[in-house]
Parts: C-alpha cells; structure tokens; sequence
C-alpha cells in the first residue's frame, strides 16, 4: 500500500513537473536574440506588440492564408501568430503558435477557440529558413548575456 502511494506519487510530481510548450518549437537555434528577432519580424509580417524584452513577438490578425485581416463587424473568425524565443543562452528554442479567436454574439468579444498546429508549422519552418539564410555567422555576442 504505502508502495503504491509512493509511486503514484512519483509519478503525478513527474508529470506535474514537466514543461510543455505551446505550439511548434524551433529546437538549437544557435544564433544571437537579435538575429531571431529579425527572422521572426520578417516572417510575420506586421507585428501588433513586442514583448518589453524583445523575445516574445505577436503579429497582427490575419487570416488561413496569412493575409492582413481588416476587421469588420460581420467578421466572425481571426487569428494571430505569437513567436517567443525561450532559454537563457544559446541554443536557444523558438515556440511558434497561431491562435485562432471567434467572435462571441453573447458577449461582443472576441474569445480564443484553439490552436492551429498545421499553421503553425507553416510559420515555424518560414522563420527557420530565414534563420538558417542569415548572412551572419552567429558568432556575435548577445546584447543580454554576453558571457
């Protein structure tokens, strides 16, 4: 019995410490902040809001096909994509997710549905090729930590 609970406890603070990240992650990407900065502006497009620290990215709504959404009332459906880039040093990761929001009658609100994997894919591998056509080596240092 006291077995049991011991290994039902091991197990529930094993998947209670686990960290999952949202949407498509970018693994080892050994450039510098700046760099991911400028790869993910470029894929995005128009960027609605930047992070105070610069590593997370939210661009503006848009549709399936990633085009600039102008809103309107009869507008029912939107999304919008957020690129954070996470780790203290390098290497770092890239979480890429597309959000998608509906329109709420009851509320008058825009509410979030769900994630779009598929989009999100799409955006993840623009922003790694634009990494990997960086003209830089990668060998500069970073603005936040350079040792």
């Amino acid at each position: 019995m006291l077995t049991t609970r011991l290994l039902f406890s091991l197990i529930f603070g094993v998947i209670l410490s686990s960290c999952t990240t949202p949407g498509v992650v970018i693994e080892n990407s050994n450039y510098s902040i700046k760099q991911h900065r400028v790869a993910i502006t470029a894929a995005l497009g128009l960027v609605r809001e930047i992070s105070q620290n610069g590593r997370t990215v939210i661009s503006v709504y848009h549709d399936k096909a990633f085009a600039e959404l102008e809103l309107t009332p009869k507008l029912k459906e939107r999304y919008f994509t957020r690129a954070t880039i996470l780790g203290p040093m390098r290497p770092y990761r890239v979480s890429v997710e597309v959000i998608r929001e509906v329109k709420d009658p009851e509320l008058r609100a825009w509410v979030i549905a769900d994630s779009d994997m598929r989009m999100a894919a799409q955006r993840a591998s623009v922003i790694e090729k634009l990494l990997n056509q960086s003209r830089d080596d990668g060998g500069t240092f970073d603005q936040e930590a350079p040792f």
